[in-house]
C-alpha cells in the first residue's frame, strides 16, 4: 500500500476539487473570477493610497466568457506577474495578520486555472508600473503537476494613456 502513495501539488488538488474555491458551475465560476480580479484591484489601490478606477467587461465569444478587468493600481513588476497569476498559494497576504478581501493567494490564480481548464488558453496579462513607459505583457498558465507558472510568451509594449492601468484578460 505504501508504494501506491504519492504526493500531489496544491494545484492538482484544487483542479480535482475546484468546487472548494467557488468554481462549481460556469456561472458561479464567472462570478468568482470577476470578484477575485476586482478584489485584487481594490486591494492594490488601497495599498497605494489611491481612489480605485476599475473597469470590468464580461462578454461571450463562442459560448465562452471573456473577462477583462482594468484598474489604476500601482502595477505588478514583471518578475512577479507569472507567479501571481500562475501559482496557487502565492501572494502578499500571507504575511499579514489580517485579511482584507480575497482568498489568501488562491483567487486570481485559481480563476486562471479554471479558465485554462475550461477554455484551454492561458491568461493574458498586461501590467505597467508607475513611472515606466513600457508595459509588461504575458500569457501565463499553471503547470498543475508542479504548481508552477508556465510562461507562453512575454513582451514589453507601449501602453497608451497617462494612468498606470493594469489589465487582466481571461479568454
Amino acid at each position: 500500500m505504501a508504494r501506491r502513495q504519492r504526493e500531489i501539488s496544491v494545484s492538482e488538488f484544487f483542479l480535482k476539487n475546484r468546487h472548494l474555491l467557488g468554481f462549481d458551475t460556469p456561472v458561479k465560476a464567472l462570478v468568482t473570477a470577476v470578484r477575485e480580479a476586482v478584489d485584487n484591484a481594490l486591494d492594490a489601490c488601497e495599498e497605494a493610497g489611491r481612489l480605485p478606477d476599475i473597469k470590468v467587461q464580461v462578454s461571450e465569444h463562442s459560448n465562452k466568457a471573456r473577462v477583462v478587468v482594468e484598474d489604476n493600481g500601482p502595477g505588478i513588476v514583471e518578475s512577479q506577474i507569472a507567479r501571481i497569476f500562475g501559482k496557487l498559494l502565492y501572494g502578499s497576504k500571507f504575511h499579514k495578520l489580517s485579511q482584507s478581501r480575497g482568498q489568501q493567494g488562491m483567487g486570481i490564480s485559481a480563476a486562471g486555472m479554471y479558465g485554462q481548464l475550461t477554455v484551454g488558453k492561458p491568461l493574458h496579462i498586461i501590467s505597467r508600473v508607475k513611472g515606466e513607459r513600457l508595459a509588461s505583457e504575458m500569457y501565463v498558465s499553471i503547470d498543475t503537476a508542479r504548481n508552477q507558472p508556465d510562461i507562453h510568451s512575454r513582451s514589453r509594449r507601449v501602453r497608451p494613456g497617462t494612468m498606470p492601468r493594469n489589465d487582466l484578460v481571461k479568454s
